[in-house]
């Protein structure tokens, strides 16, 4: 299964096809309000302005002179196109991205290396308005042009679902206007030249990132259908990534608030085997997660916090680790003083030094950015997903005040109901004197 290799390096059709599978506008937005799908998306993606990433595959040999040569060239006459000039800010950093990720796969020599953050660094004299820009561009540049086994994807740096925001509906129904928005935006992406050639390699951060959007709200059954009839549309086009979308299909039928949590079962870190289903009537948090993985043990000042304030409430913490080594997640439960319970999921990769990421756990989750965190119900229903620090505490905190009220209103209905039972009793005793 490929990663998108973003995610791996630091762990990442015309909108009238998306208003076909909507059945026709949205009564709670008009065209006008949420503007075109390719609003969002450069010019600089929307056509070939350099040559298929394919002709940079040296095979890990240096790259001559002549094809960096006119890569450089066609950078330029990229960044002085009228198209870029409009807009210099959002086009200047989709071209020189595709600039970039044209020298991960070949062997770029320290000369070459050189020219290219020279040339950034007079581009960035020519537009001192966007200096900072152009210098994130040097350290994408040091980062990315070495020999990769894949390029990244051309879609990676460019925000194409907007900012999370704007479908933060915290675990609450989406309107029809905002699945719209996320499958025209979709559509418009994937039809993109370097997205089409490559859906299963292109699409990986797409499609991360519409599935993150989608985990902030609830969908209904008639929207949960039109995304599986696009994607099922999708498949029969793509039938070499049928696999691939698959598991996006799975991801929006069953990994999005309002869903049950599909049922995991493994072994702990003791070699135990236990189930999710074991924690049904608790309130359960599922942490995704890895010693190997920054922002995850930047979790951990949380998770000790919480072990401490639900220690006599119905919440458990779990645990689904990517360690490459058992005895690491083993020695951190002990040294980070995290004793719940974890799946051991690294077990698929025995030769990774560091993350193994792709265990059947984290594969049938479709897990591809960590931390991934979910946090269920007492039904194990699905609701918060990727909710972290303060505000995964305040999540679980609103769900233990819900399960306590209702516990309450269990009691007070049980007493009415005693009560009216005592009554009948007193009558018919009354009755009968």
């Amino acid at each position: 299964m490929r990663q998108p290799l973003a995610v791996v390096c630091a762990v990442i059709v015309s909108f009238g096809l998306g208003m076909f599978l909507a059945g026709g506008t949205s009564s709670s937005a008009s065209d006008d309000e949420v503007g075109s799908p390719l609003d969002r998306i450069p010019v600089a993606l929307q056509r070939e302005w350099f040559p298929p990433i394919s002709e940079y595959d040296t095979e890990g040999e240096p790259l001559d002179d002549e094809r960096f040569d006119a890569l450089l060239a066609d950078l330029e006459a990229a960044l002085t196109a009228e198209e870029t000039l409009a807009d210099f800010e959002t086009e200047a950093e989709a071209q020189i991205w595709s600039f970039i990720r044209r020298l991960a796969v070949p062997e770029v020599t320290d000369e070459q290396k050189e020219r290219a953050t020279e040339y950034l660094g007079e581009l960035a004299e020519r537009h001192p308005d966007h200096r900072s820009l152009i210098e994130r561009q040097v350290g994408m540049l040091d980062s990315y042009a070495a020999s990769m086994p894949e390029a990244p994807p051309a879609t990676m740096t460019v925000m194409f679902f907007g900012m999370a925001d704007e479908y933060d509906n915290d675990g609450e129904p989406f309107d029809d206007a905002q699945v719209d928005r996320l499958l025209g935006t979709l559509d418009a992406a994937l039809t993109l030249p370097a997205v089409a050639a490559d859906i299963e390699g292109e699409a990986s951060t797409l499609f991360w990132r519409f599935g993150n959007r989608l985990q902030l709200g609830q969908t209904s059954d008639e929207q949960t259908a039109r995304i599986v009839a696009y994607l099922e549309d999708l498949k029969e086009k793509n039938p070499d990534a049928a696999e691939f979308i698959d598991r996006q299909r799975f991801l929006v039928e069953n990994l999005v608030p309002g869903n049950v949590a599909p049922n995991i079962v493994g072994t702990d870190t003791e070699g135990v085997e236990f189930a999710l289903e074991d924690y049904r009537g608790r309130i359960v948090t599922l942490i995704f997660s890895g010693q190997w993985c920054g922002p995850c043990r930047g979790e951990y000042p949380y998770q000790r916090g919480m072990l401490k304030i639900y220690d006599e409430e119905d919440v458990v913490l779990l645990g689904v680790n990517s360690d490459a080594k058992l005895e690491t997640i083993q020695r951190a439960k002990i040294d980070e003083e995290l004793p719940y319970r974890t799946w051991w999921d690294g077990h698929s990769q025995p030769d990774a030094d560091v993350a193994a990421t792709e265990g059947p756990i984290a594969t049938e989750w479709n897990v591809s950015g960590w931390p991934a965190i979910y946090v269920l119900d007492e039904e194990g229903v699905i609701r918060h997903v990727n909710k972290r620090g303060g505000a995964l505490v305040a999540a679980v905190d609103a769900l233990v005040i819900e399960k306590r009220m209702r516990g309450w209103e269990a009691q007070r209905e049980a007493a009415e109901a005693e009560a009216e039972t005592e009554e009948a009793g007193d009558d018919a005793e009354g009755e009968r004197d």
